[in-house]
This record gives structure tokens, sequence and C-alpha cells, in this order.
């Protein structure tokens, strides 16, 4: 009986929608010649655990209502993302059945997906079969399918799928292949584009399998060619590099559930900085779960944010972003090593380099010191050094130039670990390590967001090799994105705009990633 009634209330849904499409368009600002406008949604989650189906293994009609309380509120955000003129809306990963599963009492949430995009119509096809049966097996692609048929755009949205007889799951897992999958719909619910998450985060590998290979999908649209990613997916060379650099990719679609992982890895600085490193548009779509440090969605550029959301705060709520941005990214060029290189000579060697593990890594630091101006640091084998011109008054605050280069095993996910060079600025005392520098292990949220260090000046450089891949980062004040006030110059200098009014500063770093030096992928 629940089935017919969501039956129901999805038809007449579509229907009321249709006749009142055209009244809504006529009323939408215009989106300039060359932009396109994009959406996504972050969203406060019904959990499985919320109605018991961690504990045990819920029927298919009990998933299907759990789904449902989320999906009633992403087709409530996908119609107003729609009424503002959206042209493609991206959800959360997670965002429709939740996490804290295991292999077994997740199924009853899965559903058969195609393994490559081949047009199919599940709106269509429920319509054509009108069979409760149908609606049960396809219930989440049927919903999304009719989302992007119903209000015109495109809907890209992650559920669990599954594919039967599959020949390298493992024999823990069976003959069936459970996946985290990203599927794109097209404005006529036809489905265009899936992608089976690879970099699977390390409490997903109990759960999911990941292909032999991982995958790089891409869709091509009106507004530009689309690169499919999930979260963990951002950290690695495959599938998002490659998307941006071999397939040319013009903005890269990333729904997460992702925590602010202090210092380098909150949701929105990453998703900012690899936007500017990559030199794409960036769209995120976060899941909104405060008391978990949860939040950070947004549709970045190479220049920027045009939107984004970071907030934990306890009265906070998941929120739409809408943006309209172009349809071929400005690029420029950056030879991140160049500066460093060429003037490494002309800073002296800092005194009183001392230790600290951040995020599980093991760093040299140098204090910066008010009646100072520059710093150098470099790593013990002196493979990456960096650099920091600053004019600043120190407090209450102790700031620290730190570098690390080597494996980096936290985040390990499928491959095991992956190298970072990084040079960075955070509050780190000497005096104090366990309380300041290593962020990772502190749970004082106003430590870790806020301060009241204002750099009047403030220029960071490294040595970074050849390979490297550079990702800028600058957060100030209660970790906001202030792109009014970052410079970045072709020859690889991170630094504070001088000019406009300024604010604290909570964090500076270039975060590297030297892919050829990963650890090599599964068998």
């Amino acid at each position: 009986m629940k089935l017919l009634y969501l039956s129901w209330c999805l038809v007449t849904i579509s229907a009321v929608l249709l006749v009142e499409e055209d009244k809504w368009r006529a009323a939408v600002p215009l989106v300039e010649e060359g932009k396109w406008r994009a959406a996504v949604y972050e969203h406060v989650l019904v959990t499985a655990s919320d109605v018991g189906c961690t504990e045990t293994v819920c029927t298919r009609d009990q998933a299907i209502e759990l789904m449902e309380a989320n999906l009633a509120v992403l087709r409530d955000n996908v119609e107003e993302a729609a009424r503002q003129g959206a042209d493609l809306i991206l959800l959360p990963e997670d965002g429709i059945h939740g996490y804290g599963f295991n292999r077994e009492n997740i199924v009853p949430f899965l559903e058969g997906v195609p393994q490559s995009a081949d047009g199919s119509n599940q709106c269509a096809l429920y319509s054509a079969e009108d069979s409760s049966e149908y609606l049960s097996e396809h219930y989440v692609m049927i919903q999304l399918s009719c989302m992007a048929q119903s209000n015109g755009l495109y809907v890209a949205a992650c559920l669990g799928s599954v594919v039967g007889d599959c020949d390298h799951c493992g024999p823990d897992h069976g003959t069936d292949c459970f996946y985290n999958t990203l599927v794109v719909f097209d404005p006529e619910g036809s489905l265009v584009g899936v992608y089976h998450k690879y970099n699977l985060w390390t409490s997903e590998l109990p759960i999911y399998d990941i292909d032999k290979l991982p995958a790089a999908v891409s869709v091509e649209t009106p507004f530009g060619k689309l690169g499919l990613s999930i979260c963990e997916d951002l950290l690695w060379r495959s599938p998002v590099v490659d998307l941006a650099e071999r397939d040319g990719i013009d903005t890269l679609l990333l729904p997460l559930s992702w925590w602010d992982m202090f210092p380098h890895q909150l949701a929105h600085s990453n998703e900012d900085a690899w936007a500017r490193g990559l030199q794409i548009n960036l769209l995120a779509a976060d899941n909104h779960v405060p008391q978990d440090w949860n939040s950070g969605s947004g549709i970045f550029t190479p220049a920027g944010h045009a939107a984004v959301y970071h907030n934990i705060s306890t009265s906070s709520t998941g929120k739409l972003l809408v943006a309209d941005i172009d349809i071929k990214p400005r690029k420029s060029h950056v030879n991140w090593a160049e500066f460093a290189s060429n003037n490494l000579d002309h800073f002296e060697d800092s005194e009183d380099v001392f230790t600290a593990i951040v995020y599980d890594d093991l760093y040299n630091f140098v204090k910066l010191n008010s009646d100072e101006n520059t710093a150098k640091v470099c790593s013990d084998d002196g493979s990456l050094c960096c650099i920091a011109e600053y004019s600043a008054v120190f407090e209450s605050d102790v700031f620290s130039l730190g570098v690390f280069s080597g494996s980096h095993i936290k985040d390990g996910s499928v491959s095991g670990s992956f190298y970072i060079e990084m040079c960075t600025i955070i509050k780190c005392d000497p005096e104090d390590v366990w309380n300041t520098c290593t962020q990772d292990m502190i749970m004082d949220y106003d430590y870790l967001t806020r301060s009241n260090t204002i750099f009047t000046s403030l220029k960071l450089a490294g040595t970074f090799s050849d390979s490297t891949r550079v990702f800028p980062e600058a957060l100030f004040d209660e970790v906001t994105l202030r792109p009014e006030l970052v410079l970045i110059t072709p020859d690889g200098v991170l630094s504070i705009r001088e000019k406009f009014e300024l604010q604290p500063l909570v964090s500076l770093s270039l975060f590297g990633r030297r892919y050829k030096d990963d650890a090599d992928m599964p068998d």
C-alpha cells in the first residue's frame, strides 16, 4: 500500500510540475552567454541507524521508507533549483540511504544499475510497467529519473548499486559486487552517466567493491564536459586528474560525505584548492552533520568559489546553492617551483627547527617571529624546501612554517598510501606541540578555526618536484574562504593581497601530490 501511495504521489507531482513549468521558468533571471547555472545541495541526512537498519537487516519496504524520507527533501530542493533556472543539480554521497552499514544490512538498500550509461529512462519505463514490483525493484532510479524529467534539468546523485555474477570482488564478497555509484540523468530523465567509486574510504572497504581499474567517466552536455567522481577520489590521480588533464573536462562533479580533518583536509578548502590547482570548475555536495563536523559544499572555479557553504553550528541546516559559472573555465599556467628554486639561496637557513606530527605525518617546522620577515625549512633529505616572506605581530597565536615530503598512510584507502609534498603555515607552538600542531587529534574547534593574527603581508612557495601537482589552500578566521584576498602568481607564489581589508589567518598551504610515487593499485 505504501508503494502504491508513493507511486500516486510521484505521478501527481510530475503532472503538476509539467503544467507549472512554463510559469516559473518565465520569471528566472537569464544566464549570460558562455555561462551555465549550477546547483548543489548540502543535505541533513536521515540515516539507517535512525530507524534501526544498521542493527538488523531491514526489509526492502522498510529501506524504501527510509530512503523516501531523504528523497522527499532532495526532491523539494531539485524543484527549487529548477525554479531558480539551474541546468544541473548535484546531490550528496550517501544522501539517499545514509551510512553505517555492513555487507549484510546494506543489501535491501541496493538497486541494479547499468554498468555504463545506456540512455534508459526509468521514469518512462515505470509509467509503461505500472507495476508495484517494478517500482520496488527500481525505486531510487525511478525517483531520480522522474525528478530530472519533471523539472527539466540534469540530476546527479549517489546510490548503492549491485551487479550480479561478478568475477573480481573476492571470495569474502561473493558473486555479487556492491558499488558506491554516481548516476546522472538528463532533462528527459534518461541515464547519461554511471560511475562506481574507486578510491573507497577505509570504512567502505568491507562493504563496497571496486572495478578492476579506475574508470574515467565523462558526460557531454550543452554546458560543457562533466567528469564524475566521488569524495575520496579527489585525493588521487585517477579518476580526477586523468579527467582534468587527459580528458579535458570543464567541470568535476564531486558528491561527498566529508568532515573537517584538520589542518589540511576540510571539505570546502580542498574543493577550492583542487579547482584552482586543476584549473577546472568543481561542484561539491556534502552531507550536513554538524555534530560530526561534517559540512562543506560549493560551486568552485579556478579563481575561487562562486558559492560555498560550511557551517557546523548546532542550529545550522542544509542549504541549496545556485550560481552561474563559465562553461569553459578561464585557465592560467603556474610553475609551482620557479620562485622558490630561483630564490632559495636568498633565504637563510632558519635556526631551531623542530618536529611535530600532523595528521600522522612527521613535519619539520620553524617558528615565525614578529621581529623577522623570512623563514625557510627543508625536509630531512633536502628534496623539498619551503620559504615564506611575512609581516605580522603575533600575540596569543603561534604560527610556524612546516614541510613534509613522503608517503601519507592515514588516508590510504584502496592503494594503501599516497605521496605528499606539503608547505604549510599553521598555528603550531614548539613549546606545546601536542596541543597546537597535532591538529587532527585536537577537539577544541575554536582553536582550530579561529585566529587573531593578521598578516599584513605573506608569501609562501616551495621547491616542488617537476611531477608534483600543487593545490593552494588559504583559510581565514572561522575557516572561511576569501578569494579576494588570495593571489597566485605564475612563478608559484601563494600570497595574501595587501590592498584589501585583511582578515586573521588560520592557515596557508601548498598541498602537493606526487602521484608517481603513490602506492601501487591493488591486484
